[in-house]
């Protein structure tokens, strides 16, 4: 049985939840499920060898961890927004631009002002005007959305409902469908003979 080699150092009760390709001078961007966010460059984290740790990113408060991260390119133009949704079906679009630049480690703003209301945050996504995400929750609930009719709002709001769930129901996961998978889709409406 192939055993692979090391490509990070991890402890025991620690996990790694996702993975980015770039270039050295990126903007990285993480969010916490306690709603909080921070925005550093890429170019404060050193490159090392495959076992190391890394360095901290985010310094996140008791009970809390990452539940996403992205990487934005510094001031090309482009609009991007970031996605997030919470446990209980709520999601919003916020310009990147609003997350202040800081260093790594720091604690981060306020990305969510989670509530009873809206719950934590389970994910963000980098998002732009093409974008179509897939919602899907824990009982197996699933909506798939065109990111433009979520409304843009600021980092410290709750977010407007995207997806009625059942009670005891949380949402499990939103994820962004690639571009390219959209292109490949038949358009609607057509009728085949």
């Amino acid at each position: 049985m192939a055993r692979g080699i090391i490509a990070i150092g991890i402890d025991e009760d620690d996990e790694l939840i996702g993975v980015r390709v770039t270039d050295g001078n990126q903007i990285v961007f993480l969010a916490t499920h306690d709603g909080m966010a921070i925005r550093f460059g890429e170019e404060g984290v050193r490159s090392m060898g495959r076992p190391a740790y890394g360095v901290r990113g985010i310094d996140i408060g008791k009970n809390d961890y990452v539940v996403g991260l992205a990487i934005t390119a510094k001031a090309n133009g482009h609009v991007a927004r970031i996605l997030s949704v919470t446990e209980a079906g709520f999601g919003k679009r916020t310009d990147v631009e609003e997350y202040r630049l800081q260093t790594r480690g720091g604690k981060g703003v306020i990305n969510v002002k989670t509530t009873a209301r809206n719950g934590k945050v389970v994910g963000i996504q980098l998002v732009d005007e093409t974008s179509e995400i897939i919602v899907i929750s824990q009982y197996g609930k699933i909506i798939r959305i065109d990111t433009t009719t979520v409304r843009a709002a600021g980092r410290s709001t709750q977010g407007v409902k995207l997806l009625n769930l059942e009670e005891g129901d949380k949402v499990a996961a939103a994820v962004v469908i690639p571009p390219e998978e959209l292109k490949a889709e038949p358009e609607t409406g057509t009728l085949l003979q």
